[in-house]
């Protein structure tokens, strides 16, 4: 396979959507502010610069200049001010899956062949290394052969990048299995049969689960440090649209059934440590999810990169002893806040082919606001923005605010 994709060298350090600021003196700083206003999922176009209303922490700002973009185009202006909005656009496609689907194929056929042009540039995130498109690669070489190379590595990567997770899934299976058997014999035991009724066997089993579940909970770890750093790369790219398309897979945690957890109570009844294990593990057990959302929504925000989260469903492998609990509500809701306070899509889906087609799609089209506030001072705090339609009821969605610094 010809190489023209080429590996960036921090996980989370490249991303692009609108410059933030532009100081054209010292006392005077221009906020630029994209802006999708939506009638179901069309955007709607034929409004003008008094159809909207702009706060900045519950202030209301003149608006000095509206552009109705599209794609890299501006279809319509209204200026009191002239400015020069950057149109250019960068994409990054983030993959954190643990099994590969077939239809990122279809996903990423349409993007080069719908969406992506040679002006564009292109990040690709995977469990295993970053990747950024070369502008030779795309001078020199065919939209099929680049959307094959980059579904190649997307496969190789996921099954490589997240095989440890499997296996430690399938370990974690394995020791749930064998729990939920102790003390059976019989041939509904399933594959995990293990006849042992001490409590013995459980006192060793518990601590080799609870070991196995940390290992593989620090496999799909998030650190939202990782996201800040990654926003403030964005925020220095000198360019205009930044958009983040972020693929994140259903998560499960297998666990004993509430039958099997009520049958092993009865019969260790006397046993108080054993109790407090199945409490401590299989019923108020809780994950760490230590991600400071409201500062990944401000450091994105301040980037003003539109986030749009692509969440794939799977549906679980069903064991005998074995229920296998949602584990990935917790990221999907800062996710999915962290979307709608950038102006992006939230799409949950078994297929993600429609879904990121949908999200790309959306982010084609949108109208650039610029104000300038009055008493602007570079204090480094962090500026709400909250824009509103006069009179129209219409589906809203733009950036949260930005720092002064």
């Amino acid at each position: 396979m010809r190489k023209f994709i080429f590996p960036i060298a921090f996980l989370f350090l490249t991303l692009t959507l609108f410059s933030q600021v532009d100081e054209r003196q010292i006392t005077v700083t221009n906020v630029v502010v994209p802006v999708k206003v939506l009638d179901g999922n069309k955007l709607v176009e034929n409004l003008t610069i008094e159809d909207f209303e702009l706060y900045e922490d519950g202030i209301l700002q003149k608006i000095e200049a509206l552009y109705l973009v599209q794609k890299t185009n501006v279809q319509r202006k209204e200026t009191l001010r002239e400015f020069n909005p950057p149109l250019s656009r960068h994409f990054d496609l983030l993959f954190q899956t643990i099994d590969y689907n077939p239809k990122f194929a279809e996903a990423i056929d349409y993007f080069f062949n719908n969406v992506f042009r040679p002006e564009d540039t292109l990040t690709i995130m995977t469990p295993v290394d970053n990747y950024n498109l070369s502008r030779n690669a795309i001078r020199t070489i065919s939209k099929e052969d680049i959307s094959k190379a980059m579904q190649n590595i997307v496969r190789k990567d996921t099954n490589v990048g997240s095989s440890s997770y499997r296996s430690l899934m399938r370990d974690l299976k394995r020791i749930v299995g064998s729990i939920s058997n102790v003390g059976r014999s019989d041939e509904s035991a399933g594959e995990f049969s293990y006849s042992d009724a001490s409590s013995s066997s459980l006192e060793l089993m518990f601590p080799r689960y609870r070991e196995t579940l940390q290992k593989m909970e620090a496999e799909r770890m998030v650190d939202y440090k990782k996201f800040i750093q990654f926003a403030a790369s964005r925020k220095g790219m000198k360019r205009g649209q930044k958009n983040v398309f972020f693929f994140y897979q259903r998560e499960f945690r297998p666990e004993l059934s509430s039958s099997v957890q009520n049958r092993l109570m009865n019969t260790f009844q006397d046993k108080p440590q054993i109790l407090a294990e199945i409490r401590d593990l299989f019923q108020f057990y809780r994950r760490d999810f230590a991600f400071n959302t409201e500062k990944v929504i401000q450091a994105f925000a301040d980037a003003c990169i539109s986030f749009n989260l692509i969440f794939m469903h799977k549906e679980p492998d069903r064991s005998v002893g074995i229920s296998m609990r949602e584990q990935s509500e917790d990221a999907f809701n800062a996710f999915s806040r962290l979307a709608e306070a950038t102006g992006g899509v939230v799409d949950s889906s078994q297929n993600p082919a429609p879904a990121f087609i949908n999200a790309v799609d959306n982010s084609q089209s949108y109208y650039l606001l610029y104000y300038s506030p009055p008493d602007y001072k570079k204090d480094g705090k962090f500026k709400s923005i909250e824009v509103k339609l006069k009179n129209k009821n219409f589906k809203i969605a733009h950036r949260l605010g930005y720092f002064t610094n």
